[in-house]
């Protein structure tokens, strides 16, 4: 237990808003990929790989503070919004359009809003301190 506090009393901000990037990756990637496509919005491949490998960068990361290192979890968080938008926006215009009497579920405004969030807290992780100084 006095590993855990010891480890914990050398964090910085960044290192918390990193640890809040890995929950909501988690989060957006468990919600999207549960709640499924349809015709208009099949699940993207490469989102999911990109949200996958940027939560394992920002777990290692976490483990092991190396400086430059908050940047990817940045990058490919940002790189799965991007793909993201661009995969459900055939279904986003439907929605917003009314074709065919589709609607935005609770699992949509989850990961849509959990993937700002993360891309947020990833940002704010990258300029911050992870670590103390000692």
């Amino acid at each position: 237990m006095n590993k855990i506090k010891d480890f914990l009393k050398t964090k910085a901000l960044g290192w918390w808003f990193s640890l809040a990037a890995c929950v909501l990756a988690l989060v957006t990637l468990i919600t999207y990929t549960a709640r499924g496509g349809n015709y208009l919005s099949p699940v993207s491949n490469a989102a999911v790989a990109c949200l996958s490998i940027g939560f394992v960068v920002n777990v290692l990361i976490l483990i092991k503070d190396f400086k430059v290192g908050a940047f990817v979890p940045l990058l490919l968080y940002t790189g799965t919004l991007a793909i993201l938008l661009n995969s459900e926006m055939t279904f986003i215009s439907n929605v917003m359009f009314g074709v065919d009497g589709n609607s935005f579920d609770g699992a949509f405004w989850v990961f849509v809003i959990g993937i700002f969030a993360t891309v947020i807290a990833a940002a704010v992780a990258a300029i911050k301190k992870m670590t103390k100084d000692k």
